[in-house]
């Protein structure tokens, strides 16, 4: 009897030994939100261990834990400037991976990491095997790749023609293209090219979007966005234009819609 008690009670410790990886990574997400970056990391290794432990044991990693690494990848890199680390972390997810849907993050983190550490041909290597991979997934190392040639590498010319390109490619995600649209723009204002910042912005008209009610939303910030850098130098004229665009454009963003509103009552008020 006390046999059989001690075997049901091993397998219920070994069983709650094994803990999730995905929920630890959960915790360590939960942690670096808070702030309690070390907290975080500490975390993130004890899930890596239960990874190697269920791969030792035969046993597959959950979606969870396969996404786990990529956001162990990240902390590391951008918490602890530990690239070593955050290399070893999409090292394991590409090892792990069996198919596209997991490699292309992997080389994605691995081509962010190279990137931070001004390796720039092993992370061009990254974004050309996405490339070559599957169909599916080709697309998404198009805009880091042109990100890294003019943020990173300062190749102005050949880096505005590849973003360029990206903006207009349809099967980028429209908030990924606004986004780096915005951060172009924000480049070129911290710079001192307000031209160039409403050149960016007005690229928005000619995008293309798969429904026209994205089109609308994007559209309206980058009128009010114009709006916004024409008033400031004085084009007092063309930025109510701006607005009332951006004010009247049906299916755009509200906020941005009540923010053309305001800004426009607010140049009547002085006028």
């Amino acid at each position: 009897m006390m046999t059989r008690t001690f075997l049901i009670w091993c397998v219920l410790t070994v069983t709650a030994a094994a803990a999730d990886p995905g929920a630890l990574f959960g915790e360590a997400e939960n942690l670096s939100r808070s702030k309690r970056k070390a907290e975080a990391m500490a975390k993130v290794e004890e899930a890596v261990a239960e990874i190697d432990r269920a791969l030792a044991a035969g046993e597959d990693v959950s979606w969870h834990g396969m996404n786990g690494l990529r956001f162990a990848a990240n902390l590391a890199r951008e918490d602890f400037l530990d690239f070593e680390k955050a290399l070893s972390f999409s090292d394991k997810q590409f090892e792990i991976a069996d198919t596209d849907y997991w490699r292309t993050p992997a080389r994605l983190e691995r081509a962010l990491t190279y990137r931070a550490m001004g390796k720039f041909d092993k992370a061009q290597r990254e974004y050309d095997a996405i490339a070559q991979g599957d169909e599916r997934h080709r697309t998404s190392g198009i805009m880091p790749q042109a990100q890294m040639v003019y943020f990173d590498m300062g190749e102005t010319a050949r880096g505005r023609q590849l973003l360029t390109a990206a903006m207009m490619n349809e099967d980028i995600n429209g908030n990924e293209r606004f986004g780096t649209l915005r951060k172009c723009a924000q480049a070129a204002v911290a710079e001192g090219c307000r031209d160039d910042a409403v050149g960016w912005y007005a690229l928005t008209e000619k995008m293309p979007f798969g429904k026209e009610t994205d089109r609308a939303r994007f559209l309206t910030q980058a009128w009010y966005e114009m709006g916004q850098l024409e008033e400031s130098r004085g084009n007092t004229s063309q930025a109510k234009g701006l607005y009332r665009r951006a004010m009247q454009l049906e299916d755009g963003d509200m906020r941005y819609r009540t923010r053309a509103r305001d800004a426009l009552e607010g140049i009547g008020y002085f006028e």
